[in-house]
């Protein structure tokens, strides 16, 4: 699969995979970014994306991200839909810090991993619960 991507500046990497098995491409921050302590702030990657229809892009924390520089992703996991592609659509990591001091991400260096997947569009229709109960939330422990 090919993805067509347009770089905003001249910092911004095309992604790549840290190995030929790796599941998963590195995002790199395109600009130096300060995230203060308890605070978040938006690392610009300096790419747009044109994600094919019926696919969705899933940004995910390396597993070195916070090891490294202490941050995590403010959101857990994000979403890059295929019509977030205009040409202020920068993909844009949100870190949030969860230490007292406040971290300098440099341009350059890895924040984040991203894969594309193929995306169904899911029908819902409304009908009784199914099966025997299992006790709600927690119930196996």
């Amino acid at each position: 699969m090919k993805i067509c991507i347009t770089k905003l500046r001249p910092t911004a990497v095309i992604p790549t995979y840290g190995t030929p098995s790796s599941a998963a491409f590195d995002l790199t921050a395109a600009e130096t970014t300060i995230i203060p302590p308890h605070g978040q702030g938006l690392v610009p990657t300096g790419l747009i994306f044109r994600i094919p229809e019926n696919h969705v892009m899933h940004v995910f924390a390396r597993s070195s991200t916070f090891a490294k520089l202490g941050l995590m992703l403010a959101n857990g996991v994000g979403v890059l839909d295929p019509d977030y592609c205009g040409p202020n659509d920068e993909v844009r990591i949100i870190m949030y810090n969860p230490s007292d001091a406040p971290v300098t991400v440099e341009v350059g260096v890895r924040v984040a991993q991203a894969i594309i997947y193929p995306r169904p569009q899911i029908e819902f229709e409304e009908g009784a619960a199914q099966g025997p109960s299992r006790g709600g939330f927690g119930s196996t422990g």
